[in-house]
This record gives C-alpha cells, sequence and structure tokens, in this order.
C-alpha cells in the first residue's frame, strides 16, 4: 500500500507542478487549495483577497519546523517560499521555483505520512480523491 501511496503522490505533485507552468495562477491556486484544505486542515492556511472574499492570494502549509508558502503575484505570477520555523519565529525564508516546491512539500508529506496514521490517511484523500 505505501508504494502506491508514493507513487500516487509523487504523480499528483508532479502533475500539480506541470500544471503550474501551464494554467492560469488563480484556477490552479483554487485546485490546490481545496484539495489541502479537504485532506489537511489543520495543516493549510489559506489567505484570500478582499477581506476573505475574493481569489486567493496564498496557501500555507505549516509543519513543525518548515512552512511551505505558495502565492500569486500581481500580475498572476506565482511564488514559492520555505520559511523555517524555530520556536514559532520565522527565522530564514527562501524563494524557490514551484517545482521545488512541490518537491519539498511532497517529500515532507511522505516524511509526516510514514509517522503519523491519520496524516497518511490525510494524504490518500488529497492524492486519490
Amino acid at each position: 500500500m505505501t508504494d502506491n501511496f508514493d507513487q500516487g503522490l509523487e504523480v499528483d505533485v508532479l502533475a500539480a507542478s506541470l500544471s503550474l507552468e501551464r494554467q492560469e495562477s488563480g484556477d490552479i491556486l483554487l485546485l490546490l487549495a481545496r484539495k489541502l484544505q479537504l485532506s489537511l486542515p489543520k495543516n493549510t492556511q489559506i489567505q484570500r483577497q478582499w477581506f476573505g472574499l475574493g481569489a486567493i492570494k496564498s496557501i500555507t502549509l505549516c509543519f513543525d519546523d518548515y512552512h511551505y508558502e505558495i502565492s500569486r503575484q500581481r500580475y498572476g505570477e506565482i511564488t514559492a517560499k520555505v520559511i523555517k520555523i524555530v520556536g514559532g519565529v520565522k527565522i530564514k525564508t527562501t524563494e524557490i521555483t514551484t517545482t521545488e516546491w512541490s518537491q519539498a512539500v511532497a517529500q515532507t508529506l511522505a516524511e509526516k505520512a510514514n509517522n503519523n496514521t491519520q496524516m497518511r490517511e490525510a494524504l490518500s484523500k488529497f492524492t486519490l480523491g
């Protein structure tokens, strides 16, 4: 089961990273936000424009020491960041490519799934629908 899960996660993340390059930024962020909010509600923070009612501005996946943020800039460009957290304080923010972001998120999620049954079930829901 773990092999199928890992392969499903890799395929989904690869598809998402390819989609980030081709689709309109608002569409891909909306899809990603819906999937992450359904499968990982405790780890997902979504920031919207216009007092929380407008388009999605950024999505942040929060884990113990690292937060992974993907956001849409003013003219639709997608940017990605990894934020190092120590004691609840941002220590370092590194801007990375969307492909690097999706790979880092996939790796972190796979590690968490190996150690946590509840996380594994949530990720299975994310990747398999």
